[in-house]
């Protein structure tokens, strides 16, 4: 059952890794296309940190709670994701 859940979390990790390498390309295309600067060199930072965290997890305890370092590099993960994320949006749908 231990790998199971080994297996299916480290699965969710790689999915979330993925989806913020796609908002990565988003920016970069985006930023190409139009010319204006939407920080895409950020998305590869909370890429890096959530899958540190989730390492972190991973090797030591699948239970996603009470491991300090694991919690530190998901929330800058987590804010970092958030900051480039907004600014992303807030490039995206100002007003011409």
């Amino acid at each position: 059952m231990g790998v199971l859940i080994l297996l299916i979390a480290a699965l969710t990790w790689i999915g979330i890794a993925i989806l913020v390498f796609f908002l990565w390309k988003i920016a970069r295309f985006y930023e190409q296309s139009s010319g204006e600067t939407v920080h895409s060199w950020i998305f590869p930072i909370p890429m890096l940190l959530l899958s540190a965290g989730a390492f972190v997890y991973l090797y030591q305890d699948t239970a996603f709670v009470g491991v300090p370092v694991g919690d530190l590099l998901l929330l800058g993960g987590g804010v970092t994701l958030l900051l480039a994320s907004y600014l992303l949006q807030q490039a995206m749908v100002e007003e011409r």
